[in-house]
């Protein structure tokens, strides 16, 4: 397996992709930071650097899911996993393998992206104000929900020969997860209460007034299960810094992280290489 990390490292060294993926989320990053310093600069407003610096994760698994999907894909185009398994390796390591290049692939995207935004976002909004504990278990989750995109992706990768195919699979995987999110997020954001324009007597007030489209009870309870189990759900929240179950999310993700892999190689050892 130390040969096969090796050759993919030395592949990760020379690959175009990745470099494009590190040169877009700077840019990304440096247009949502400084069009962010420029709303707080009109406002005449405070703006904490805790608001924006891991805004980045909203559209981390996107980037994943093309950079992982190319790199492994481009394993069956050259016809390299099959030359592997000729030369003696064993599909369990190919597998390892490859998802821990997909797993630091991901990882080094999101250390970038937080230190892109740490080195920018500093001298514009200050230093982060959260608690260093708060910082540390956000920054855990994160990783985690990194490498749960990565197994996911790597699982896809892995069982689909055609290269296009895995492209086409692995983005639309990402963008449904992440469309999935903006809706449960958008309806556990609706306020329980709101006010309304109340006539009597042809005199206008304000009262509160309950709103209909708020979710409550076991519904909610479901919405926000899937919010904190997937990936994306989990970005979202982390990005936006409103994760109300920081430690259910790392269970999720390991779970997703064991089972997506335990399924992966299963898989991948009855599949037809040739």
């Amino acid at each position: 397996m130390r040969k096969l990390l090796h050759s993919n490292f030395i592949r990760l060294r020379n690959s175009l992709s990745l470099g494009f993926s590190l040169a877009f989320f700077l840019l990304w990053n440096g247009i949502m930071l400084f069009s962010s310093y420029d709303v707080m600069v009109k406002l005449e407003s405070d703006m904490p650097l805790d608001s924006v610096i891991f805004a980045f994760l909203f559209i981390i698994g996107i980037v994943m899911s093309v950079l992982i999907s190319l790199f492994i894909g481009t394993d069956y185009s050259d016809g390299t996993i099959r030359n592997k398994i000729i030369i003696g390796q064993s599909r369990n390591s190919i597998y390892a393998a490859n998802l821990v290049t997909c797993a630091f692939m991901g990882l080094l995207l999101f250390l970038w992206g937080l230190a892109v935004n740490l080195a920018i976002g500093i001298p514009l909004f200050g230093m982060p104000q959260m608690p260093a504990n708060t910082f540390g278990l956000l920054f855990l989750d994160s990783l985690l929900a990194v490498i749960a995109y990565a197994s996911i992706f790597n699982v896809i990768g892995m069982l689909c020969s055609n290269k296009a195919h895995s492209v086409m699979i692995c983005i639309l995987t990402a963008f449904v997860l992440l469309f999935i999110s903006i809706f449960i997020y958008s309806e556990l954001a609706q306020p329980e209460m709101y006010e309304a324009v109340s006539i009597t007597n042809g005199e206008s007030s304000l009262e509160m007034m309950a709103n209909p489209n708020y979710i409550s009870g076991i519904k909610r309870e479901i919405y926000q299960f899937f919010m904190d189990f997937l990936p994306s759900g989990q970005c979202s929240q982390i990005g936006n810094l409103e994760v109300p179950h920081p430690f259910h999310m790392g269970i999720y993700s390991l779970l997703i992280i064991i089972v997506s892999n335990i399924l992966g190689i299963f898989c991948f050892r009855k599949k037809d290489l040739k």
